[in-house]
């Protein structure tokens, strides 16, 4: 799934860890090792999540994956540090599969 808008440089989710690791080359925000470190490790709680989500058969690693690709294009409207964490954390899950 590429979130990739036509008129706009949004990062797609599939680039996952390595946007977050040139998170700030590409961006104007620059993050702490600290902030980095703290959103990878949400991300990797949420991954956990959903694989035990989906060990049980409620929802499908790459179906929440998708929906959070989706979500994050709608979040960076608002947001575009959000967005781009959310998205990361899709590519993160894609990646994972």
């Amino acid at each position: 799934m590429d979130t990739r808008l036509a008129a706009g440089d949004r990062l797609a989710p599939c680039r996952g860890l390595r946007a977050l690791r040139d998170f700030g080359k590409q961006r104007r925000y620059r993050l702490s090792r600290t902030e980095r470190a703290l959103v990878g490790a949400q991300g990797k709680a949420l991954m956990m999540l959903v694989t035990a989500l989906q060990a049980r058969g409620h929802i499908q690693t790459s179906e929440f994956a998708d929906m959070l690709g989706v979500f994050s294009v709608v979040v960076s409207e608002d947001d575009d540090l959000e967005g781009t964490i959310l998205a990361g954390w899709a590519g993160m899950m894609k990646e994972s599969l």
